[in-house]
């Protein structure tokens, strides 16, 4: 996994004709906690001895990692949402009730493609509401 900053980021989801979502905000949003992790450890430590700077070097990297990754995360579901046509949580609900349409009210019929779909769509639901409600 290389390097990402947001000009990155904005080049590849323009490049490949991606859309920003709030699953993608969701991604974008864990990437900023990372960041702001980073620089927080980084004031704190600027005074300290060289060693103490050293020993912290280890979480800075951790964190840029997680940081990183996330980053493609949110890449990733940008491609997935634009591959299946909608997204997770703007678009969920209509999703389902398609489902129920097409299945007559029982999902349990739906394949299991369909099913992860459905599964994906609530749990991002889930991780934007609980990002929204840290917020405020």
């Amino acid at each position: 996994m290389s390097y990402m900053d947001y000009n990155q980021f904005k080049a590849i989801m323009a490049e490949n004709g991606y859309q920003k979502s709030k699953v993608v905000d969701v991604y974008l949003n864990k990437a900023m906690h990372y960041n702001k992790l980073i620089k927080s450890i980084k004031a704190n430590t600027k005074d300290k001895e060289p060693v103490v700077k050293l020993k912290m070097e280890k979480f800075i990297k951790k964190y840029d990692d997680a940081r990183i990754e996330a980053v493609w995360d949110a890449i990733s579901v940008a491609e997935l949402e634009k591959l299946q046509g909608w997204k997770f949580i703007e678009d969920g609900e209509e999703f389902i009730l398609q489902l129920q349409i097409k299945y007559q009210g029982k999902l349990k019929e739906a394949t299991e493609f369909e099913k992860k779909q459905v599964e994906l769509a609530t749990l991002y639901e889930q991780a934007y509401k609980k990002q929204l409600v840290k917020e405020n």
